[in-house]
């Protein structure tokens, strides 16, 4: 079963959330005390705390203190002993945590703006540029976070170029991609008016992806 837990910081500030770093590490809370920008410190804080909640709701995590995140060979989070899995994501005003019980997952959500797709080419095999630029209906923000969900997912972040695979087109809800002897499932949502989400999964997407967007008061500590 999968789950995506959300979280708007539009109307937060660092005071407001500073108080939950107690969740964190001493080592931890320096290291996210190192952002420059305050907001940046929210939506870091914010992803760690909606990785707690995750924990506790699905995984009889009692403690309040998160548990020590590893990393991957190529960088991809993780918590061991933890049954499912869970990726990150932030984008302006929103903070996602998707949760999954039986699959390894990436997610990713995007501001939707006005962009020059030349900028963007570099992340489109041939054919996805040609179709972005001579398809006026052609969604590039849904290409950009499935291409991201799918990088996540499989753990190697930008040692996979997004250019070593394309994207079924069109796509629908459940396709997937196949790289190096794993399939990778698709699903992509507008999320709100100006915002685009994706999630990619080691397993079928099958049933209802619960959705769940939380108050900071729901997820404090």
């Amino acid at each position: 079963m999968n789950y995506i837990y959300s979280l708007n910081i539009s109307e937060l500030n660092w005071s407001d959330v500073r108080a939950q770093l107690k969740i964190l590490s001493i080592s931890e809370q320096h290291d996210l005390e190192q952002f420059k920008f305050e907001q940046d410190k929210c939506r870091a804080l914010v992803g760690k705390l909606l990785l707690l909640y995750v924990l506790q709701q699905h995984e009889h995590y009692r403690a309040k203190l998160l548990p020590k995140i590893g990393y991957g060979v190529y960088g991809k989070p993780m918590i061991a002993r933890m049954q499912g899995h869970f990726n990150i994501s932030h984008a302006q005003d929103w903070v996602v945590c998707a949760y999954s019980d039986n699959s390894i997952v990436g997610i990713d959500i995007e501001h939707q703006v006005t962009i020059n797709l030349d900028d963007y080419q570099a992340m489109m095999t041939p054919r996805e540029y040609q179709r972005a630029i001579t398809n006026p209906d052609f969604d590039f923000f849904q290409l950009w976070t499935l291409k991201e969900a799918v990088i996540k997912a499989t753990g190697q972040g930008f040692f996979l170029s997004p250019t070593t695979f394309e994207l079924p087109y069109p796509f629908q809800n459940n396709d997937y991609v196949h790289i190096e002897s794993q399939d990778w499932f698709l699903f992509s949502q507008r999320f709100t008016p100006n915002y685009t989400l994706s999630l990619a999964s080691s397993r079928p997407i099958t049933g209802k992806i619960h959705c769940i967007s939380l108050a900071l008061d729901a997820i404090s500590q």
